[in-house]
């Protein structure tokens, strides 16, 4: 009987001497550094202990974040994230843009085609996600990060898994995806490929409405209605990569991931201009990847992305009885190589050093001339664009973290980069900090520097003029457009395990966007990417979670910015604006049935009038809700949902500066969906062991 409260006492008492061994350390995780030569890894525990410290990183279990909730691909499992917010078909992290990497893995892939692909991939692979207010430069990527980490099978297993999902959606049109992914692992060989279909229509309308002034008095009321019809093929996204475990960290990845499109949209104008528009696009995407790891902290690798773009549109408009007419062709291609070589060891037991060079090599061939058709006026058209460019960047880092205690610790860095390419020719330095500090179990400090460069995309720098909709909407290149340069610094603050508290400022040099101007010389909107003098901001986040009983989970992200935007040059009308904005991101997600997994989830995004450049943005926000139910052992989820219930996401953009008079309305429209997924496989375990060395080596 005395054995038996014996063992009672110390089963309950262990989760405590656990918990207080991790918060102040112990002759066994000190024993275990010693073998492992890892930095010791701060857990915040607590109701649900879905993070954990190490380093820079806060590493988050997405597998307990997206349980029960409506969740099919690993880009909406990010939204899941506290701090993260959808912007269309894009997130920020706390009020500010953030970087997407795969298994930590460099890669050459643009944001889109990388969202493509996280789009394709099953959120029942993702293991967990990586944040990083200031990404270390050991990741070749600059400010905020999350690194998406995809579960890999234990080296002493055999299994066969895989996923079949489709989804019919109806906004306006009727819009399908189609995928399929599998899995396969056995021993020292893991296998996965994904393949995705998206086919149906497309439906937009637009009307602009205002008072175009030019510099002689003469002014014109401008008034149009925009319908855009969007059809074509299907468009394919497809990946297929294979890894090979050699032994204890020695792994060779290959991977290969791609993309094809082609599609037709109609556009059709009346009022003021009356025009139609046949657009025929026809892009496709290679991307190869090859990464080495060896035990002694070695990787190496090479990365090569294909890029091919093609345009062709036929155009026929009248402006004020001024006829065009053309036939145009553009064409963009891409050859992006990027090598690296980079290295990480231990000094000591309590930290680590790191550091390599990455170079990367690109040729863009641009191109794009005119064909005048019956109607169009001599000297009308522009002149056309052959173009051929070239960017090598060379980028050297050092690196280290350390752990001066279980509390407190840091991961520091600075890399200094040499661009020469046909329009810039410079050298950058960018440092970044992040010290850690958790002074007891539950809670987290963490301040981060980071600094950045954007460069604009090849297209906006190319000296060439294109068409939307109509003559009167001309979209000119701008050649002098310089990179941005961005320096930012948090402050987090994580409560309880649950609560997640975040202030920063931002000042952005040379910060870019493309803006709407009526020119003063003569009837036409001129969009352009432009440099402005700075953007700056300081904001608060608060990220609430709230679950007071077992069948109501929910979480509200609340924002308060303050934002400046300059420019002393802009054409004839320089500007100097600031603002205070706020915004609110809310999802609750009610279960039905302990038994039965069916359950409802309601999500909301809410922000105040703001602004970009001259434009003044209004208030805007939406609304969804979503229906799951999952059968057959979970391994079929069914998902009806509504978006934007009450048709208010999409804004109206007004301009009223310095004598612009501009106002667009987009229209939106309720999405109604379905989707449906079937997981299978399952597989054979052979002995394991106790502790799981793979998984511990990141």
């Amino acid at each position: 009987m005395k054995d038996k409260i014996f063992m009672m006492v110390m089963m309950a008492a262990w989760p405590a001497f656990v918990a207080g061994q991790t918060a102040g350390g112990s002759a066994a995780s000190a024993f275990n550094d010693s073998i492992l030569h890892e930095l010791p890894e701060v857990m915040i525990t607590g109701e649900k202990p879905v993070v954990t410290v190490k380093g820079a990183k806060l590493v988050f279990d997405v597998r307990q974040l997206i349980k029960d909730k409506a969740v099919d691909n690993a880009f909406d499992a990010l939204k899941q994230l506290p701090g993260v917010t959808p912007q269309g078909e894009d997130v920020n992290l706390g009020g500010m843009s953030v970087s997407l990497m795969l298994n930590g893995k460099l890669t050459s892939m643009t944001r889109s085609q990388l969202i493509a692909l996280l789009k394709s991939t099953p959120a029942s692979k993702v293991e967990s996600a990586e944040v990083m207010y200031a990404a270390p430069a050991r990741y070749q990527v600059r400010g905020a990060l999350i690194n998406v980490v995809l579960g890999k099978s234990r080296p002493d297993e055999t299994s066969l898994q895989g996923e079949l999902f489709g989804k019919a959606e109806v906004k306006h049109e009727a819009h399908f995806s189609e995928r399929a992914s599998l899995r396969w692992h056995r021993g020292r060989v893991s296998m996965d490929a994904d393949v995705e279909q998206i086919h149906g229509k497309s439906y937009y309308m637009t009307d602009k409405t205002g008072v175009h002034t030019l510099a002689d008095g003469t002014r014109y009321d401008i008034a149009t209605h925009e319908t855009i019809n969007v059809s074509g093929t299907p468009e394919y996204h497809y990946r297929i990569g294979v890894d090979l475990d050699w032994g204890k960290n020695h792994q060779l990845s290959v991977s290969y991931a791609g993309n094809q499109r082609d599609s037709r949209s109609l556009n059709r104008m009346t009022g003021m201009q009356t025009s139609v528009v046949d657009n025929h696009v026809d892009s496709r995407l290679h991307n190869g990847h090859i990464d080495y790891e060896l035990p002694i902290g070695l990787d190496v690798g090479t990365d090569f992305t294909y890029y091919e773009n093609n345009v062709v549109q036929d155009l026929g408009s009248e402006l004020m009885g001024s006829p065009m007419a053309f036939v145009s062709n553009s064409q963009q291609r891409i050859n992006r190589w990027k090598c690296f070589v980079r290295e990480e060891h231990a000094v000591g037991k309590k930290a680590k050093i790191n550091y390599g060079l990455v170079y990367t090599h690109v040729v863009d061939h641009s191109r794009q001339d005119y064909r005048a058709q019956e109607g169009s006026q001599a000297g009308q058209l522009p002149a056309p664009l052959v173009s051929r460019r070239t960017e090598n960047v060379l980028n050297a880092y050092v690196g280290g973290n350390i752990a001066w205690s279980s509390k407190l610790s840091a991961e520091m860095s600075v890399a200094i980069e040499r661009t020469q390419a046909t329009l810039w020719n410079r050298w950058d330095l960018y440092p970044s900090l992040t010290l850690s500090y958790t002074p007891r179990s539950g809670r987290l400090w963490q301040l981060a520097f980071s600094s950045d460069k954007t460069y604009p995309d090849f297209w906006a720098v190319q000296h060439v003029t294109s068409y939307h909709g109509g003559q009167y909407e001309e979209i000119i290149g701008n050649p002098g457009l310089r990179p941005s340069r961005e320096y930012s610094v948090s402050l987090v603050h994580i409560l309880h395990n649950k609560y997640t508290f975040r202030g920063w400022f931002s000042h952005q040099q040379d910060y870019f966007t493309q803006t709407m101007f009526q020119s003063r010389d003569r009837l036409v909107e001129i969009d352009q990417f432009h440099n402005f003098d700075f953007h700056q901001q300081a904001g608060l986040m608060v990220a609430v979670p709230w679950k007071p009983v077992w069948w109501f989970d929910s979480r509200v992200n609340l924002f308060g910015v303050w934002m400046r935007e300059k420019d002393g040059d802009y054409f004839d009308c320089p500007f100097d604006r600031s603002i205070v904005y706020g915004m609110l991101s809310a999802h609750a997600t009610c279960r039905f049935s302990r038994r039965k997994d069916v359950s409802v989830s309601v999500s909301g995004f809410a922000r105040t009038t703001s602004y970009q450049g001259t434009l003044d943005l209004p208030a805007s926000g939406n609304l969804d809700v979503n229906l799951r139910y999952a059968f057959a052992r979970g391994n079929v989820v069914l998902n009806v949902y509504c978006k934007d219930i009450f048709q208010t996401m999409m804004i109206t953009p007004e301009c009223h500066w310095g004598g612009q008079n501009l106002r667009t309305r987009f229209a939106c429209y309720r999405t109604f969906g379905l989707s449906l997924a079937y997981k299978f496989g399952g597989y054979k375990a052979k002995h394991r062991q106790e502790v799981d060395m793979q998984r511990m080596k990141k």
